[in-house]
């Protein structure tokens, strides 16, 4: 033991009893995984851990006071001199190797990992003892190792992005259509158009085209063109030449960063429509000329543009080139806004609720009938980004454990949309017995298998109303063929 050791040990002793020292000690070697065996400097056993004795398979009280030679046996795999012994006689530590013994009381033979350290005061050694890990415990730690990487690896962004199509939740039927020509337009290589407003998540939408696409493999580089100065738009997206104007360096634009990946321009529609013509010679030609450059570049990489309004009304408007539109136009995503969606603000919730769980080290197991009520009946002008925030807000302000969250535990600010702009649905006071959410619960079924239930009825009344007609159902329906085979697959709806 060197100085600084017998200054701790004496600081710890000054503070706190030997006798609660020692307590503490042992309840915490008897929840590690590893056995732990220590022998005073007779080589007689003087401490086993709960470890120990489950991988020997006998009780610690009888293995105290006796010798390690008369506990265990060598194998023919054992090592020839009893390190425990070389331990005491050195004081030097045993590299961490493999061993094999015979526990002589249940003749169980242990395969194990195993390194031993000495004790020592001073020049003297005391005390040796053992770290063993046998098969199953170096197998459970291996599992739970790879389990951690993949859950941060899961995390971990991937060539500039952190979603996928994995990422993106929903059961709504447009929703559901949005979603699968999102997956069927990623296998391809055309620029892409995605229309939606703020707070649909159109970038989510973008990153998981790129990570579904040939271009995966290449970078995602983002640009929000209404965060970004339109003097500056230009020489970021071409890139300059030194002495093009005064402090000018020789640097890549974004199109050339993007080089076998994806660029996305996020609301194009507040890019200058001068720069937008100069995009569109970028999709039309494939090629890019620095800013002082009379060389062309040939653009290897896939865009996408979104817009967060109506590509329409930005044309009448003047925010969007006609041309650029129309040249975009052969492939356009419309992500509906969440009051469109509202069968989904369950899900979407729960999901969210899980995520700030482990982020705040809360328990929220549910949202209260009344303030799901004012959930499903709130416009949401921001969309799934605005019911992210409210509900995060919740935990912000949270002095206490929360099991059920409700309207009271909103901030004031939240509280007060919810009350000022809108009542609960069928103008019933929330939790009341005849509103929706309440419902649900005294009769014990969620609202997903309520809105399901109902959903399925109504497919199967269509299909028999058309005589298994697919194409005649969604019409009826009102929704694509493709969304009605899809919901088929998933409910098994009986086409007889």
């Amino acid at each position: 033991m060197d100085i600084e050791q017998e200054q701790r040990v004496h600081t710890m002793k000054r503070r706190y009893p030997a006798e609660l020292m020692n307590i503490i000690y042992e309840s915490v070697l008897d929840q590690i995984e590893e056995g732990v065996t220590i022998s005073d400097i007779e080589n007689k056993v003087i401490f086993v851990n709960r470890a120990a004795e489950r991988i020997n398979g006998v009780d610690a009280e009888r293995s105290l006071g006796r010798r390690m030679e008369d506990l265990y046996a060598p194998t023919p795999n054992t090592p020839r001199n009893s390190r425990y012994s070389v331990v005491l006689r050195t004081g030097i530590p045993a590299d961490e190797r493999y061993n094999q013994y015979v526990v002589k009381e249940t003749h169980k033979t242990i395969t194990a990992i195993e390194q031993m350290f000495p004790v020592n005061v001073g020049e003297k050694t005391v005390a040796a003892y053992s770290l063993v890990k046998n098969l199953p415990v170096i197998k459970r730690s291996i599992e739970q190792s790879l389990e951690l990487y993949s859950h941060f690896e899961e995390e971990k962004p991937k060539n500039g992005t952190r979603y996928t199509f994995d990422s993106i939740l929903g059961n709504d039927s447009r929703f559901l259509e949005a979603l699968s020509n999102a997956k069927n337009v990623a296998k391809g290589q055309a620029n892409v158009l995605i229309y939606g407003e703020t707070g649909t998540g159109k970038e989510l939408f973008a990153q998981s085209i790129h990570n579904n696409s040939p271009y995966q493999n290449g970078p995602f580089v983002s640009v929000n063109c209404a965060a970004i100065p339109a003097t500056l738009l230009e020489s970021m997206f071409f890139g300059t030449v030194k002495g093009s104007y005064t402090g000018a360096v020789n640097a890549p634009g974004l199109f050339e960063q993007a080089k076998n990946g994806t660029i996305f321009l996020d609301e194009i529609n507040s890019m200058d429509v001068g720069l937008q013509a100069k995009i569109l010679k970028v999709i039309e030609n494939k090629t890019i000329r620095r800013i002082g450059s009379d060389k062309e570049t040939n653009v290897m990489c896939r865009i996408l543009c979104a817009l967060n309004e109506d590509p329409v009304g930005c044309i009448d408007q003047g925010k969007l080139r006609k041309d650029l539109y129309y040249r975009l136009a052969s492939c356009i995503l419309y992500i509906p806004p969440l009051r469109e969606r509202k069968s989904d603000i369950p899900l979407l919730a729960d999901h969210f609720l899980q995520k700030f769980n482990q982020q705040y080290g809360q328990c929220v197991q549910s949202i209260d009938a009344g303030l799901m009520d004012y959930l499903l009946c709130y416009p949401w002008p921001g969309n799934i980004r605005e019911l992210q925030h409210m509900l995060e807000s919740a935990y912000s302000v949270a002095e206490n454990e929360i099991d059920v969250l409700k309207l009271e535990d909103l901030p004031t600010y939240h509280k007060q949309v919810f009350l000022e702009n809108q009542k609960p649905c069928k103008n019933e006071m929330p939790g009341t017995a005849d509103s929706p959410a309440q419902t649900y619960l005294q009769t014990g079924t969620s609202l997903k298998s309520c809105m399901e239930n109902y959903e399925w009825g109504l497919i199967k009344q269509a299909l028999a109303e058309t005589e298994g007609n697919i194409t005649a159902a969604a019409e009826k329906l009102q929704i694509t063929r493709q969304a009605l085979q899809h919901k088929i697959k998933k409910y098994r709806v009986c086409m007889q």
